[in-house]
């Protein structure tokens, strides 16, 4: 259930065998505004070690939020309750001087505009040896030479040259590989990427997500990945959440989820996407539009748009288990009557089911 703090979970690493232990929990987060209206309603998910989790859904379905009330970076007039839990540390009960040497040093964060989010009147070597210097206590000297470092590993070419470079010197998909590079330059386990590829051209994006799976796979990096893409997420993602209207209405296995959704919300997002083989086809979207944040109706928040609501929709709908590995916030969770033909027959961004 939702509102309840599930038992420690394992995922099975698919090469060894071992299990590997959760890294991330948050359990039961709630944002709210001043006058307690909640933004966001008992959030729940775990990530496990060298595991890539995606969070997706519609622009205000609290993705950006959830992350940033996990790094202690609300907006003034927001507060976050529940647990955010970091390797066992409680997140949500530090002051904000420990959150400042958490972050960098344990947590990485990284944003959809990485041009805006680089200092313009700092090198970017600067900015790197300033995380550096801060998070893992190195002289001068040696931060420059860890900030070269950093660029190579993120493949900016020259970076012994290019450390001395401003951000309006690079394009915006460089840009973004020393947003990454900042981001893990302090040892960072967990890598919050919210929207890394919004502003990138598609080559752009594949080079990105590569270099993601090789930090993975090299580093040992565990990465919550926001995305409204369901071609990224199905190529990148070992497990999804399927966010709206503050909840999350679906959890499992990234593959099974876009193969065989089973909330009426998320057939609707796989329906909308366009299959490179179906050019000329018209795909029906989701009717209407999403409650104001805040304003949530009661019982399940996606009934008002909802091809399959009836009599029932009207009482509040719980995160249940709908198969071992999967969670659903439907009383009518039941796998598709058309199976599979709910997805596009090949999954987006050339992944194949």
């Amino acid at each position: 259930m939702l509102h309840t703090e599930p038992p420690p979970r394992t995922q099975r690493d698919s090469e060894s065998g071992a299990q590997a232990p959760v890294l991330f929990d948050v359990a039961d987060l709630f944002v709210r505004k001043r006058d307690g209206a909640a933004l966001i309603s008992g959030v729940s998910f775990q990530i496990r070690r060298q595991e890539v989790f995606g969070l997706v859904g519609e622009s205000g379905s609290g993705k950006t939020l959830t992350a940033l009330a996990s790094m202690g970076l609300l907006p003034d007039g927001l507060t976050a309750s529940g647990a955010v839990r970091l390797n066992g540390m409680h997140l949500l009960a530090k002051p904000e001087r420990h959150m400042r040497s958490i972050r960098g040093s344990q947590i990485g964060m990284i944003f959809q505009e990485p041009v805006a989010a680089l200092n313009p009147v700092f090198t970017v070597g600067a900015q790197i040896e300033a995380a550096l210097r801060a998070h893992r206590r190195m002289g001068r000297h040696e931060a420059h030479e860890a900030a070269i470092h950093a660029l190579a590993r993120v493949r900016i070419p020259n970076p012994g040259e290019r450390v001395n470079d401003y951000p309006h010197q690079f394009s915006g998909g460089m840009c973004q590989r020393i947003m990454i590079a900042m981001a893990i330059s302090g040892g960072a386990k967990l890598l919050i990427a919210d929207e890394p590829t919004t502003a990138l051209d598609v080559t752009i994006q594949h080079e990105i997500i590569q270099l993601l799976r090789e930090l993975v796979s090299q580093d040992g990096l565990s990465v919550l990945f926001i995305s409204h893409d369901l071609g990224l997420v199905a190529q990148f993602c070992d497990r999804l959440a399927v966010a709206y209207a503050g909840e999350i209405v679906e959890t499992g296995p990234a593959r099974a989820i876009l193969t065989d959704p089973r909330h009426p919300y998320t057939r609707g997002l796989v329906r909308c996407v366009v299959d490179m083989d179906e050019i000329g086809i018209l795909r029906r979207g989701i009717p209407g539009s999403p409650p104001l944040a805040g304003t949530w109706p009661d019982g399940c928040r996606f009934r008002a748009r909802c091809e399959m609501a009836q009599s029932g929709c009207e009482s509040a709908q719980q995160l249940e288990f709908s198969t071992a590995l999967r969670e659903v916030r439907c009383w009518r969770s039941e796998p598709d009557p058309r199976g599979a033909a709910t997805a596009p027959p090949h999954l987006p961004g050339g992944a194949q089911p």
